[in-house]
């Protein structure tokens, strides 16, 4: 429709549009409020372009930046403050964040039960299957990961909720990789015991059985916690 903003057409956009917002947040006087090279944000941010390119335009639409020919891309003068969680600098960091997403996720799910409607179940399906059938493909579990929370958050019904969630995308790839990586265990298994927490979760939210979707969310964030230090209480 217009007029509307555009949605992000993956997690992976909406892991960049966190981190760009971050880079716009954190652009140094010196700058001019002129954002680096395209070239140079994919290699910091650790992306392809056309995703960079992607959220860039969702930061358009949104009125953050601007584009001027044959200068580059500019942090608008009329431009909101921009909330940014920053990027997780230890693993301190990152069980902070993992504990503060077993309070909100498990929240969402609960909400999720209640609210769910057809679409937002068929989502969150969708990445469970996609997850299911793909485990031993990296990339693309990674991917389904990410859109299964991004989806029950959704499922809330709750702006807030998925808003919080799209903020942190960049902490939550950070820990989705590092959770395969640190223990030894082969990424394809990980993935198989992720989508397994994963349907018990959806199962849940199908059932429209809230506590049970909370428990289940907060059971499946703490696996997260042990799969990367080792025990759930770390």
């Amino acid at each position: 429709m217009e007029g509307q903003l555009r949605r992000p057409d993956t997690p992976l956009v909406t892991s960049a549009l966190a981190s760009l917002r971050e880079v716009i947040t954190l652009l140094p006087l010196s700058s001019g409020n002129r954002l680096p090279s395209e070239t140079d944000l994919a290699d910091r941010l650790g992306i392809s372009r056309p995703v960079l390119r992607q959220a860039l335009e969702v930061l358009k639409q949104e009125g953050l930046i601007e584009a001027r020919k044959g200068s580059g891309t500019y942090k608008s003068a009329s431009a909101p403050p921009v909330m940014a969680y920053g990027t997780p600098e230890n693993l301190s960091d990152l069980g902070d964040c993992l504990r503060f997403r077993m309070v909100v996720e498990s929240a969402a799910a609960a909400l999720a039960a209640q609210r769910a409607d057809a679409t937002n179940i068929s989502a969150i399906r969708h990445s469970v299957e996609a997850m299911e059938n793909n485990s031993d493909k990296y990339s693309v579990a990674l991917e389904m990961d990410m859109a299964f929370h991004l989806s029950v958050a959704r499922a809330a019904h709750s702006r807030y909720y998925e808003m919080t969630l799209e903020f942190l995308m960049p902490h939550i790839l950070f820990g989705l990789k590092l959770g395969r990586q640190m223990k030894a265990v082969s990424p394809n298994s990980t993935s198989k015991r992720v989508a397994n927490e994963h349907r018990a979760i959806l199962t849940a939210i199908e059932s429209r059985d809230a506590d049970q979707a909370a428990d289940k969310m907060k059971e499946h964030l703490s696996s997260g916690i042990e799969r990367i230090f080792g025990n759930r209480s770390w």
